[in-house]
């Protein structure tokens, strides 16, 4: 059977081998079950091992998203103003700069 090489990113090395071993493991079903009954066969482990995969997959996006938001730190918590002040000095009305 010919190979293939590519290069994928080591934090999804273990999500690819466990997608590669359930390929294996359909084919080797397809070609082990009874007659009449490769599509269930097939059609449940897809479903069984599919859930895992996608428990898996969701489990590894939050702890992602988890480490992420700690090397961030806890968000600024916002504040409420007092009331209402001027902050500037009043303006004479007149846009243009004061001329000499």
């Amino acid at each position: 059977m010919p190979t293939v090489t590519i290069e994928i990113p080591a934090a999804h090395e273990a999500t690819i081998r466990r997608v590669l071993a359930l390929q294996d493991e359909l084919t080797q079903l397809a070609l082990t079950a009874p007659a009449g009954t490769v599509l269930d066969a097939c059609e449940q482990a897809v479903l069984d091992r599919g859930r895992d995969l996608q428990r898996q997959l969701l489990t590894d996006a939050v702890a992602r998203r988890i480490e992420t938001a700690e090397k961030r730190g806890r968000p600024s918590a916002s504040v409420t103003a007092v009331g209402r002040r001027k902050i500037a000095a009043p303006r004479n009305g007149n846009s243009s700069p004061p001329s000499a």
